[in-house]
């Protein structure tokens, strides 16, 4: 992900993204997003709708470990949380299969051979 994306994120929701500065034995999040600008987007509204249900409901602050493309979806792992959490993570990690990880497009999305990525028409 860009610079000023990954950026956004670490400025938007700074509760979430606490270990970014961490050293590589405690987290993965040094190595900041490790997947392309099209899912910025939804990984922008899975963190707004995270924070804003641990702010809500007074539950105790998770903090995300990675954030990476696994098979050609998103995957977004955090430290501990309930199971409502979890089900939002899921919900946005199965819509990534239909999103450009590229462009963000949803017209023609496919999976490539190989090493699959997640790509519509025009990126493939």
């Amino acid at each position: 992900m860009n610079k000023e994306h990954t950026q956004y994120l670490y400025d938007t929701y700074p509760k979430l993204f606490r270990q970014k500065d961490s050293d590589m034995t405690v987290t993965c999040m040094c190595w900041g997003f490790e997947c392309g600008d099209g899912w910025f987007w939804l990984i922008d509204r899975l963190c707004e709708s995270i924070q804003s249900y641990i702010d809500c409901n007074h539950k105790e602050q998770v903090e995300v470990v990675q954030v990476k493309e696994k098979y050609g979806i998103l995957s977004l792992n955090i430290s501990g949380s309930d199971d409502y959490v979890y089900g939002m993570i899921e919900l946005a990690e199965s819509m990534s299969a239909s999103i450009c990880e590229a462009c963000g497009s949803t017209d023609g999305v496919t999976q490539t051979e190989g090493w699959i990525k997640t790509r519509c028409k025009e990126c493939k």
